[in-house]
């Protein structure tokens, strides 16, 4: 299967026709909430809330190591709050459960000011509007946009980044935008990503973002654009079918897509 693995639902959705239907309804430290913590002054702080939806390995690592590729990289300080469904004997991280999504969210809202930012990732597979949920062996759920957007509901008023690793992730955008925020996703509305089968390190997108927030002194319009041809170089060499990452910038959050502070 390899890295030609799209990060969509598949095989998935069979597992999730059921789920669907009651709904109405990809291609492939602690993270508990923190304590406040002064920021350090003449100092930002990013709130990183992380989830890693899906019980493999690839969904954990594109969050967690872009948590610590951003620590080193930004000139805000990261506050990494992070949730997978990978439940490995180890346990680094809470279930990424709604009741554990709706604490960091809560956690990260309370705590911000107005010099702060949040900074929401996710990955997992994904279908038009929908993100799968798996918790370890369990039988995969289905998320909804909607539902993720009730979630994030704390954040109002707060600059936001959200990151959507999934296939069909464009699609989740028109339910999660808001003035203040800015809205990366792995593919347009009707496009697989590609690089989540089981035992790959990271999906391509989630490796090419890691590579992207390495470099100090960009912006995110730089950032983006740097995922955006990383992300075409790979599937170009593998002759998959063009994903096409989106963004979408907010009225109110033009200022920080040009900012050069990541």
């Amino acid at each position: 299967m390899g890295r030609a693995f799209g990060c969509c639902f598949g095989a998935v959705a069979v597992a999730l026709a059921l789920a669907f239907a009651s709904l109405g309804g990809c291609a492939q430290p602690p993270a508990t909430p923190l304590a406040q913590q002064p920021a350090p002054a003449n100092s930002g702080r990013l709130f990183y809330v992380g989830l890693a939806l899906y019980s493999e390995e690839w969904s954990e690592n594109d969050v967690a190591e872009l948590a610590d590729r951003l620590q080193n990289a930004s000139k805000y300080r990261v506050v990494p709050m992070i949730a997978s469904n990978v439940t490995s004997a180890a346990g680094l991280y809470p279930i990424a459960d709604d009741a554990t999504i709706a604490s960091l969210v809560g956690s990260a809202a309370a705590q911000a000011g107005p010099d702060d930012i949040m900074f929401v990732v996710i990955s997992s597979h994904g279908a038009p509007r929908l993100l799968a949920r798996k918790i370890g062996d369990s039988a995969p759920t289905a998320m909804s946009s909607r539902r993720l957007a009730r979630l994030l509901q704390p954040l109002a008023g707060h600059r936001t980044v959200i990151v959507v690793s999934a296939c069909y992730s464009g699609s989740l955008i028109g339910d999660l935008r808001a003035p203040e925020r800015i809205i990366i996703t792995a593919a347009r509305a009707d496009r697989s990503s590609f690089g989540c089968a089981p035992g790959n390190r990271h999906t391509l997108f989630g490796e090419a973002e890691v590579r992207a927030f390495g470099q100090q002194d960009r912006s995110l319009r730089q950032v983006f654009a740097a995922i955006r041809d990383d992300v075409a170089r790979m599937e170009s060499e593998e002759r998959y079918q063009p994903s096409e990452p989106q963004v979408w910038v907010g009225a109110r959050a033009t200022d920080l897509y040009d900012a050069p502070v990541f």
